[in-house]
């Protein structure tokens, strides 16, 4: 009877740790659920982040190649404008003084659009910082990603 009496406790103990067991089951699988979740969802804002930046950071370059251009053609017109015409040195030298502030303009422009590509290009390797980083919290290798994040140069420094 004493045998009997252990074989219940036994039995009952371990239908207590399977059930126990089933909890525990149910519980790593929602967590699990919830890992994968904000796996999709992060990779999901760095992708849309990327995007936004890389096409940031090919607008600003076009506008600063465009700006280059018409600097350009503006130098050939006005080196042009200065050996077909016959101007007094007076005036040479108003039309060079004005000449130099509207270059001074651009190349200020030109210098602030550098800086905010630098700035966008200097976040988006601090949201890959952060991106890695998070992932190598979560026990989530780099490898998993399917893709390559790509780092972007940091102009002007």
């Amino acid at each position: 009877q004493n045998t009997k009496a252990h074989l219940k406790v036994t039995q009952k103990e371990l239908k207590d740790l399977q059930w126990e067991h089933e909890v525990l089951e149910q519980r790593f699988s929602k967590v699990q659920a919830e890992r994968d979740e904000l796996y999709q969802k992060f990779t999901k804002a760095i992708n849309e982040v990327q995007q936004k930046t890389g096409f940031k950071n090919l607008l600003l370059e076009r506008k600063l190649k465009g700006l280059l251009s018409v600097l350009e053609k503006k130098e050939v017109e006005l080196s042009e404008v200065f050996a077909a015409s016959n101007l007094d040195p007076g005036a040479l030298s108003l039309v060079s003084h004005k000449l130099e502030d509207v270059l001074n303009s651009k190349n200020t422009t030109i210098k602030d659009l550098q800086f905010q590509l630098a700035q966008v290009c200097k976040a988006h390797n601090d949201m890959l910082q952060t991106f890695e980083a998070k992932l190598t919290a979560f026990g989530i290798p780099l490898d998993n990603l399917g893709f390559k994040p790509l780092a972007s140069p940091v102009l002007g420094q």
